[in-house]
């Protein structure tokens, strides 16, 4: 360069190497700034993503889904959820083209990307520039299932830092597939239903894997906004937006035009709109409160651990016995008001101690109850029990440990107790009679009596083994013979115990589950209920055949209607004796439980507060009313099937007793191989307890002592004996000398043992006779004819043609054939004159009628 150069170039030069200088500035101090942005930015997106690396994405696994409980078939009855209705199924469970929906409307790129897609994260900050708001998001699938695992929902540039954070670590963690099975378990699709199953069961009432094309797609449109796109909430736009869903499906390869075309003209079958109920609210409290105790956790975890609970509950038992609850007809109504009265139904398997069918009240039965945890009268509410506590209190333990047996004879008679006088319920008092009678009629004064003897403390000991609670204020009172409890019984605590009697003396504790699996069908709980024999089953046994005279002769005969082998016991409480009752005749609680070797109903009918103006009807006896359900629901479970009987253990010993020995003279006597079976009684013993002692009424009769055959004072033979029974027929034979046959003359009965004696007044004079007697029981008939005991030997006597000097033993006016305690029959005037055949056979055509009359009575 020259030096010479003029001044102006020496400028421009300088002037130029300012600009230069000023841009070189410039750009130092915008990468100054950008490094010092990127420094900034980094320390801002560290300080973001430190606040995650505490998180565990391993919990991901561990969203909370909706647990469900079953019947006794397996059947689904319900979900069960807390704040999310959620039920986590596999991918493979989720048809491709449901998959394929989604993919299409929320990210295509899905399988391309790494959790992240840059492209649409531009294109959604260009969006979000021109809109001069956060009005586009570009969250991948990825990103959703992070966020809606992690994050808020809360729009900000943090969140959306750390959702790609953490979308990318989901990526480097999960396979593609793992991510898509988490995003459709998880997303929301309104109406409180998370994730793709509980969502096809919420709008189309069906699982996820029978989802046809244009339900996935209508689903798939959803998530976007729920509150916008539900079809529960705008069809119109539900519809659009499916249609949107199946064009982008062939935009993207996955359907042809065609297809598309006619998807969108199928008519799809829309579930209706359901609330969050729980049908069967009473069983359902029982299930969930026990499933948490079972698992040992809260409630909230049960909602939302996805459980699998699988029930004992009848469903087709519990609806039909709902059905008879919502009927007012069924229930006795108050006389003051008309109200009709509250009622529990318990329905136990008897071997298992499954609860079978559980109502807790008539509030609680409709369609539309949504109430959870309310008053449940079949297990929470106490009542006094009545007369269905006299089996398991009083009896069982008096047969079990004290000797008493069916045919034990207990006096009932008015009894005062120290200051406790009981009374019957009828007013009537009958004298002597049995324990299988007292407790199969429900006579209150014998059972009293007999707990009484046994010790009260003994009957509570007793009754406690087969699940029965007492309060302190019980013990001493013998007004808990009648079921005057200080609080009472519940009615599944009724049930339970008789289940005890149901099967053979074995105890177990009531349960509603059968078994529980976790979410991922692994069986966690199985009920394995130990029954403990707490009484024999030969006490069990016997009380139960009683039970079943009550059936068939006693107050549940309403059940006989069934011709179903069934035990059962009523109680009834009459209201209490205070002023406020004064004069009113009503009662307060009504029971019936009934029971075979499968089943245990138990039947409560009362109100849950008892005053002048609601109580239950005089008529409305344990028998009556709450035997009606009874009856009905026992119809029901038979209705297509065979009942079973009650089984005799081997140890119970059958006896024939002798009725008449029984109740004319109270003793426990075998029935002799003669007893008619007209007095034949059939009763069972516990070993130790069995009688001995053989009847000695129906027994072949003994020949009669010192039998004679003598001539009196006039020449007449006179026949003499001592019976040897009470209850024989005596008949007297004559043979005369040239006929071959005897003939029978005449029949004595006598009811001493004292010598009888009787003159043959219609003997001719001048012939030769020859008698005996034949003992003959009356009541008994072999082949049609009455048993004969041995006969007497025969004796001869010849009868003097011309009578004797009158013998000064005898006057004129003495009778003859007067026989001591003997029953007189048809004598002749022997001063009359009159042929002696023709009378002769007058009298015997009539002592044939007479003898006759005799032994048909």
């Amino acid at each position: 360069m020259n030096q010479y150069e003029s001044t102006p170039s020496r400028m421009s030069r300088k002037k130029r190497r300012n600009h230069r200088n000023i841009y070189r500035s410039i750009i130092m101090g915008l990468l100054v700034i950008f490094i010092v942005f990127l420094m900034i930015s980094s320390a801002y997106i560290s300080i973001i993503i430190n606040r995650l690396e505490d998180i565990d994405l391993s919990k991901i696994e561990n969203i909370k889904q909706s647990s469900f409980i079953y019947d006794a078939d397996d059947n689904l009855i319900t979900s069960i959820y807390g704040i999310e209705n959620r039920v986590n199924i596999p991918l493979s469970d989720i048809p491709q083209h449901v998959r394929n929906a989604f993919i299409a409307v929320e990210d295509i790129r899905f399988y391309k990307h790494h959790g992240f897609d840059v492209k649409r994260i531009f294109g959604s900050l260009l969006e979000n520039i021109k809109q001069g708001r956060y009005a586009q998001g570009a969250s991948t699938i990825t990103q959703q299932v992070a966020r809606n695992s992690f994050l808020s929902q809360k729009k900000t540039i943090n969140r959306k830092i750390q959702e790609i954070y953490l979308a990318y670590k989901l990526e480097r963690k999960y396979s593609k597939d793992q991510i898509l099975q988490m995003y459709l378990n998880l997303i929301y699709f309104g109406k409180g239903a998370y994730g793709i199953e509980a969502a096809s069961r919420l709008y189309f009432g069906k699982p996820a894997k029978d989802l046809t094309v244009a339900e996935g797609a209508l689903l798939a449109g959803i998530p976007k906004n729920p509150q916008k796109y539900s079809p529960f909430i705008d069809l119109s736009k539900s519809l659009a937006r499916k249609d949107l869903v199946i064009d982008l499906m062939v935009v993207n390869g996955y359907l042809s035009a065609e297809e598309g075309n006619n998807i969108k003209k199928e008519k799809l079958n829309l579930s209706p709109p359901s609330s969050r109920s729980y049908p069967y609210r009473f069983f359902m409290d029982i299930v969930l409160e026990e499933a948490a105790g079972i698992l040992g956790i809260n409630e909230e975890e049960l909602f939302t651990k996805g459980y699998r609970i699988y029930t004992s509950l009848d469903k087709n038992l519990q609806e039909y016995s709902e059905e008879l609850y919502a009927k007012d007809e069924m229930f006795p109504k108050s006389p003051p008001t008309g109200i009709p009265c509250e009622s529990a139904l318990v329905v136990l398997d008897a071997s298992s101690g499954e609860i079978r069918t559980l109502i807790g009240g008539r509030d609680g039965t409709d369609e539309n109850n949504t109430i959870r945890k309310g008053l449940n009268r079949a297990t929470q509410v106490r009542r006094q029990p009545g007369s269905t506590i006299k089996p398991l209190l009083i009896y069982a333990p008096a047969i079990e440990n004290h000797g008493y047996t069916p045919v034990t004879f207990i006096l009932d008679q008015e009894t005062r107790f120290g200051n406790y006088k009981p009374s019957n319920y009828d007013g009537k008092y009958r004298g002597w009679i049995t324990l299988r009678y007292a407790l199969s009629h429900s006579i209150n004064i014998p059972a009293v009596q007999v707990l009484k003897e046994i010790g009260i403390n003994n009957g509570i000991s007793f009754a406690e083994k087969m699940g029965i609670t007492f309060a302190d204020e019980d013990r001493g009172h013998l007004a808990i013979a009648l079921g005057g409890f200080y609080k009472g019984v519940t009615p599944i605590e009724l049930a339970r115990a008789y289940a005890v009697l149901a099967d053979n003396g074995r105890y177990k504790e009531y349960t509603t589950i059968r078994r529980i699996e976790n979410s991922y069908g692994i069986t966690v709980y199985e009920s394995k209920r130990k029954k403990t024999q707490v009484i024999s089953e030969e006490t069990a046994f016997i009380i139960s055949d009683i039970l079943q005279d009550t059936v068939k002769s006693g107050t549940a005969t309403k059940l006989k209607e069934l011709n179903i082998p069934l035990a059962a016991k009523t109680g009834t409480v009459q209201l209490p004796d205070i002023k406020e009752f004064s004069g009113i005749n009503g009662l307060k609680d009504s029971w019936i439980t009934a029971y075979n070797p499968q089943y245990v109903v138990t039947v409560w009918m009362g109100y849950d507060h008892v005053d002048k103006n609601q109580y239950l009807p005089p008529d409305a006896l344990g028998g009556i009313s709450p035997a009606e359900i009874a009856k009905k629901v026992f119809a029901f479970l038979y209705r297509d099937r065979k009942p079973p009987t009650f089984q005799k253990p081997l140890k119970v010993v059958e006896a024939k007793l002798d009725a008449k020995a029984l109740w004319e003279e109270r003793k426990v006597l075998l029935a002799s191989p003669f007893t008619p079976s007209g007095y034949v009684i059939t009763e069972y013993f516990t070993p130790g307890t069995v009688p001995s002692e053989q009847s000695e009424y129906w027994v072949i009769p003994q020949t009669p002592a010192d039998f004679n055959v003598a001539l009196n004072g006039i020449g007449l033979p006179v026949i003499t004996f001592k019976p040897a029974d009470t209850f024989a027929v005596y008949n007297i034979f004559r043979l005369e000398e040239g006929l071959d046959a005897p003939l029978h003359i005449y029949q004595i009965h006598t009811n001493t043992l004292n010598m009888v004696e009787w003159t043959d007044t219609l003997a001719n004079r001048g012939k030769k006779y020859s008698y005996y007697v034949v003992p003959v029981h009356p009541e008994v008939l072999v082949e049609g004819q009455p048993l004969q005991g041995p006969p007497t030997p025969t004796l001869s006597v010849e009868v003097p043609l011309l009578s004797p000097e009158p013998d000064t033993r005898h006057s004129a006016g003495d009778n003859d054939n007067k026989i001591p305690g003997s029953q007189e029959t048809d004598e002749p005037d022997n001063n009359l004159q009159h042929d002696e055949t023709a009378l002769y056979r007058l009298q015997q055509e009539q002592r044939k009628k007479k003898i006759k009359l005799e032994l048909l009575d």
